[in-house]
C-alpha cells in the first residue's frame, strides 16, 4: 500500500495546490472535503495535483466534482493535474465515470 499525504501550497496569488499522493480514499475523504470547502470559502483558486496519486475511491472522486461545481459557482478555479506517475486506477476512474470530461484535467 501507499503512504497517503495530503499537501496544501500556496501559490503566487489566490491559488492554493492540493496535492494528493498515494490511496485516498473514505478515510482520508472527509480531510479533504474540509480542506476543499475552506478553500473555496476564502476564495482561492485551486489545483488539484493527483500526480502522485495511485489510487481514488469514487467517494474521493464524488467530493472532487462537488469542489469543481461549488467553486464555479462562486467564480473560482478548479483544475485537477495529472501526470506520468499518476496511477491507472486514478486515470480509470476519470475516465469510466467521464468526470475526466466535467473537471479541467491537464496532463503533465
Amino acid at each position: 500500500m501507499s503512504a497517503t499525504e495530503l499537501n496544501i501550497r500556496r501559490m503566487r496569488g489566490d491559488r492554493v495546490v492540493v496535492e494528493l499522493k498515494g490511496e485516498h480514499e473514505a478515510y482520508t475523504a472527509q480531510k479533504l472535503e474540509r480542506e476543499l470547502d475552506a478553500l473555496i470559502d476564502e476564495g482561492f483558486g485551486i489545483i488539484v495535483d493527483l500526480q502522485q496519486a495511485s489510487f481514488i475511491d469514487s467517494q474521493t472522486a464524488g467530493l472532487l466534482l462537488a469542489a469543481h461545481r461549488r467553486a464555479e459557482e462562486k467564480g473560482s478555479d478548479f483544475r485537477v493535474v495529472l501526470g506520468d506517475d499518476t496511477g491507472w486506477a486514478v486515470r480509470q476512474l476519470l475516465d469510466i465515470t467521464g468526470l475526466g470530461n466535467v473537471l479541467e484535467v491537464a496532463d503533465r
